[in-house]
């Protein structure tokens, strides 16, 4: 299982404003599905509640530190090791992979244990209240993970900025 994490970003690190994203990009949304559809997706609490269910064709995990926290169609842990090890040893998850989708704080816990990091990086800057860590002025750099792919995103009628898939892997030591 590789622990994998994937995001949309603005120029300034932007993540989201408010809860929603703050921008349309319709192929960045179909590379998020695809990438992650029969996989198994890990999220905070807050990043649950802006979607509001469970999303389909993969299996669902909640991080929160509300132990009171329930939600159909969705396992909850109450830290990343927990999960981590929960997807890593049973056999009928052993062979995903886990994405990390947000919100800021789980990118943040989880960057010490990311093989790879998949990022829609987008030309504009954005108002926003939640950021990726180690990313602005367009570029991402956390020792320790390398730019092994970049591809341009397609130009499209509802995309007002420019946009390119990255993939960045850790580095071996």
């Amino acid at each position: 299982m590789k622990l994998i994490a994937i995001a949309a970003v603005g120029k300034n690190g932007a993540l989201g404003w408010k809860g929603k994203l703050p921008w349309n990009l319709p192929e960045d949304l179909r590379y998020f599905r695809d990438s992650t559809r029969g996989q198994i997706v890990l999220m905070g609490r807050k990043t649950y509640d802006s979607l509001g269910k469970p999303l389909p064709k993969r299996e669902n995990a909640v991080l929160t530190r509300d132990r009171s926290f329930q939600a159909a169609g969705v396992r909850v842990f109450h830290d990343l090791e927990s999960a981590v090890h929960f997807y890593g040893s049973a056999p009928e998850f052993r062979e995903l992979d886990l994405f990390v989708i947000g919100g800021a704080e789980i990118y943040s816990l989880s960057l010490p244990f990311l093989h790879e990091i998949l990022l829609t990086e987008i030309e504009g800057e954005f108002e926003a209240d939640a950021f990726f860590p180690g990313y602005s002025g367009g570029e991402f750099s956390i020792p320790g993970f390398e730019r092994v792919e970049t591809r341009p995103g397609l130009e499209c009628d509802s995309a007002s900025h420019r946009y390119r898939f990255s993939r960045f892997r850790r580095a071996k030591s």
